[in-house]
């Protein structure tokens, strides 16, 4: 991506960044749309034999589903009941996951015990509890608990074994059926945990790109994703950005304390939306200033270039910015940025418990020095002959950009002065 074709960025959203937090609130969500689904699932099957049992008994006239008629009348009320205030309320849906082994296989087997009672073919229903059963232990298991198959489990066993007794099977079918039961719920159990640690999985990705993208634009982010996190620290070259708004103090006495935080609000929207869309790093708000860079923590050839133009689009932007502002009646915002290039440190800075993903070095330093200067030269802009060096490097004639050198200053901790350069859109007074 050139400097002249900037990425698209997205309005920032407030996320959740601590890992463990957004696995708890990950694992929460998971949990309650499996609930949800098991509600769906239940009222789905419930209604399907509803409709059997209709068309048994109006269609084909069969007495036989008139027994069983009010217990899945019973199931199918209940089911219906679970699926709407579950809809309502997180605790009934919390608590529906219980379902299975306190609703589900007791009014199964009540059904089946009635079928085998007034069935001329008993092993016949007691082999489809069976299959019940199984179907009753793989929809427990989407509960994304596997303790919760424990109950479940050793219901439906017992369950079971009373339907098995009522049919008067032989003893190897009251040994085989449990047992089969309890293999599918082993089998089952590995579902939970592996959906549980997908959703801690992808919990983990999320929680280091809401990182990611404190720091970088969407683009930047996405190409850094799947590499090791950019904080080991480096020294690499780059081009920095340093922002601050002028008269900022006298401005604020004037504000109240929430006008103040949303006029910095608003103004840092603006200007980060200009350095995310030519690819730059944000490093730091510092009140009514902020700190860019780019080239880091991914490479970028023509960074000097992206930086002046990203300056330009920042000034374009208050203008914009401005204008709303004189519609509220509000004085306009005047800023000062200063832009400067070459060698620094990249990485997490800081305590272990606290880091910052930062820039330091002398780079930093002047590109902050240019900053304070722009008000001296009456500009808007200023940057080094460094960042004019490597623009040239980049792009020798500078498409649709001007310079305009206004001689040299001297910065603490340099020897030699730097080379001064106001830049300018071609073609813009």
């Amino acid at each position: 991506m050139s400097a002249t074709e900037p990425s698209d960025s997205t309005a920032e959203e407030e996320k959740i960044d601590d890992p463990a937090d957004l696995i708890t609130a990950s694992l929460i969500g998971g949990r309650q749309t499996a609930a949800d689904f098991m509600n769906a699932v239940r009222l789905f099957v419930t209604s399907g034999f509803a409709l059997v049992y209709l068309y048994g008994y109006f269609g084909l006239r069969d007495p036989g589903f008139v027994e069983t008629a009010p217990h899945l009348l019973i199931y199918w009320g209940l089911a219906l009941l679970l699926w709407v205030f579950g809809k309502r309320s997180k605790v009934i849906l919390g608590t529906s996951r219980f379902a299975v082994p306190l609703i589900d296989i007791p009014v199964v087997t009540l059904i089946q015990m009635t079928n085998i009672a007034g069935n001329d073919s008993p092993d016949a229903s007691a082999v489809y509890t069976l299959a019940l059963f199984v179907f009753l232990t793989a929809m427990s298991s989407f509960s994304l608990r596997a303790r919760h198959l424990i109950p479940t489990t050793v219901v439906g066993m017992a369950a079971l074994v009373m339907v098995y007794r009522a049919a008067q099977l032989s003893t190897v079918s009251l040994i085989t059926g449990p047992l089969l039961l309890l293999m599918t719920a082993l089998m089952m159990s590995w579902l939970p945990r592996r959906q549980n640690a997908l959703i801690r999985e992808a919990a983990i990705r999320e929680s280091r790109r809401n990182r990611l993208a404190r720091y970088f634009s969407p683009g930047v982010a996405e190409l850094i994703e799947d590499r090791d996190d950019p904080g080991e620290g480096e020294s690499c070259e780059i081009s920095v950005l340093f922002c601050d708004i002028r008269g900022f103090t006298s401005l604020s006495e004037n504000l109240d304390a929430s006008e103040v935080v949303q006029l910095l609000n608003d103004f840092h929207g603006h200007m980060v939306d200009e350095i995310f869309r030519f690819g730059g790093t944000l490093d730091k708000y510092l009140g009514d200033g902020l700190l860019a860079w780019f080239n880091a923590p991914v490479p970028q050839t023509d960074h000097a270039l992206r930086a002046v133009r990203c300056a330009l689009a920042m000034v374009e932007r208050l203008e914009v910015l401005n204008a709303e502002r004189e519609t509220d009646g509000k004085p306009p915002l005047k800023i000062g940025i200063g832009l400067h290039a070459g060698a620094a440190v990249v990485g997490n800075i800081g305590a272990a418990h606290r880091r910052e993903f930062t820039a330091i070095g002398d780079t930093v330093n002047v590109a902050s020095r240019l900053q304070t200067l722009t008000k001296e030269h009456h500009c808007d802009i200023l940057l080094s002959e460094a960042v004019v060096q490597r623009m040239r490097e980049a792009e020798p004639d500078l498409p649709g950009l001007t310079l305009s050198p206004v001689g040299s200053a001297e910065v603490r901790g340099r020897k030699e002065p730097v080379t001064l350069f106001v830049p300018q859109t071609a073609g813009k007074a």
